[in-house]
């Protein structure tokens, strides 16, 4: 009888180790099956996440880079840096210019797209001094304005309008040394073809850039904000002009520096493939779109006129552009020394 009640002790002790045994089986089984899942849930994720991504990045992408090429006067996108979040991302990027072979370190920015951010990052608003913002009036003109780097701004002129005062910054070429090369923005006295312009142009004068007419003159009013008194009343009207951050237009070199074989067909491509895309430049490509295609509603190389120019040089070779029938203002943007 003692020996049953031996045994059948020895018999729940080896239960009891049984089910502590089973638990602990069951509980990596558990462990393992949760990191299992959560393995394969973040390798999914972290897939379907780069996918979704990548879908909501190449529109932007496109449409930014597609924006760039038609605005910026003389001016390109450089290193990309490209960053991914959740269901989203940002792109941050250095822009250049070339002058006369030289690359000239502009600046940088960025702009976000997904879900939870915008093209401008969220962001609310900008606030610079005068002295680093965009020319949008003839008052603006009373003093030069720069970047933040300290480069000066170009400003182009309206061919049509009547200005009180004009930029004419060809007759400073000889107060700059010979060792120095620049842009000038070019405004010219009215709408000239692609191939007159090409021809207007002096030989020893590198032409990089032409400024498109994306405006209807008809509209008079556009033309003209009012200058209101202390009182917010209104007691003149200024002229606009355009600053080159404002301006669109075709770029004759590509971003290596080479010259573009069909220069005016890729503005015209960009515009049309921009109008494709759902980002915040898209109804600026819409206008462009509408304001310089003909009745026909179509984009074609014949319906664009040029209202001015961007070219570079040294002072020696620009001072041929002294005196020039056609040139109605001239303003002078990026000096840096040519060796």
């Amino acid at each position: 009888m003692e020996n049953e009640k031996i045994d059948d002790l020895f018999d729940i002790k080896k239960m009891a180790k049984s089910i502590k045994k089973a638990k602990r089986r069951a509980s990596w089984k558990s462990v393992f099956i949760t990191v299992a899942v959560l393995i394969i849930l973040i390798i999914v994720g972290t897939i379907a996440n780069r996918n979704i991504t990548n879908q909501l990045e190449g529109p932007i992408l496109n449409s930014a880079s597609g924006f760039y090429e038609i605005s910026a006067p003389n001016k390109f996108i450089g290193k990309l840096e490209r960053y991914r979040g959740i269901l989203g991302g940002e792109n941050r990027y250095t822009t250049y210019k070339i002058i006369e072979e030289k690359v000239v370190y502009t600046g940088d920015g960025s702009y976000g797209y997904g879900l939870f951010r915008d093209e401008n990052l969220n962001r609310i608003g900008i606030e610079t001094p005068i002295l680093f913002g965009d020319s949008y009036s003839e008052d603006d003109l009373q003093k030069q304005r720069y970047n933040e780097l300290g480069q000066r701004e170009m400003v182009f002129f309206y061919p049509f309008i009547q200005y009180d005062n004009y930029r004419n910054d060809i007759n400073l070429l000889d107060d700059i040394g010979q060792e120095k090369v620049m842009e000038v923005a070019l405004s010219f006295d009215k709408g000239y073809s692609f191939n007159e312009v090409k021809k207007m142009i002096p030989e020893d004068v590198t032409l990089s850039w032409l400024w498109v007419d994306d405006v209807n003159e008809e509209n008079v009013e556009d033309f003209h904000v009012p200058v209101r008194d202390m009182n917010n009343k209104i007691v003149d009207t200024d002229n606009l002009v355009r600053s080159e951050n404002t301006v669109y237009g075709v770029s004759l070199f590509n971003a290596n520096g080479d010259i573009q074989e069909e220069p005016v067909l890729n503005f015209i491509l960009n515009i049309e493939n921009g109008k494709k895309y759902k980002a915040r430049w898209q109804g600026e490509y819409n206008r462009l779109f509408t304001t310089l295609g003909g009745e026909d509603e179509k984009l074609a190389e014949d319906d664009l006129q040029y209202f001015g120019a961007v070219v570079t040089g040294n002072p020696q070779n620009l001072s041929q552009l002294k005196n020039l029938p056609f040139i109605k203002a001239s303003s002078i943007g990026v000096i840096i020394d040519q060796y």
